[in-house]
């Protein structure tokens, strides 16, 4: 039974209780549906804690990024608004994900994924050696 009709159903039980009209009252059907009721709670408290799981892990992220963000440019201030925009009630999911996608390109900008120059190294025999200059990596 899903969740819609489970909550009609326990609607109708209550309507006949607060009615005490117990002469309509199905108690074979009634708690079926207090079973069933019972199983989508468990159900939906396993779901929840997968949930918190989840968006810990989502702002986690997005926190991680804005702090090496703010890190490499010496200004943390900008870490210390994501944080509280992230600890904030009335932050939404779709906000939430507006902000990562800001907070990725960001980071992107800031750590390219690729090379963003190529260096000239003077070797030791009065060659030259081309190597790729990526930040934050050493050789």
């Amino acid at each position: 039974m899903d969740i819609q009709n489970l909550i009609e159903a326990l609607k109708e039980h209550i309507g006949h209780l607060d009615g005490e009209k117990i002469e309509k009252i199905d108690f074979d059907r009634m708690q079926e549906d207090l079973k069933n009721s019972m199983d989508a709670l468990s159900s939906l408290q396993r779901k929840e804690e997968l949930c918190d799981k989840l968006l810990f892990d989502f702002k986690s992220e997005i926190k991680r990024m804005s702090l090496a963000m703010s890190r490499a440019q010496g200004d943390l201030s900008t870490s210390g608004m994501v944080e509280r925009l992230l600890s904030s009630e009335d932050l939404d999911f779709d906000e939430l994900i507006l902000l990562r996608e800001k907070v990725r390109e960001d980071f992107n900008k800031s750590f390219p994924s690729r090379p963003q120059a190529k260096v000239i190294d003077k070797s030791g025999f009065g060659g030259f050696k081309i190597s790729e200059f990526k930040a934050g990596v050493r050789e």
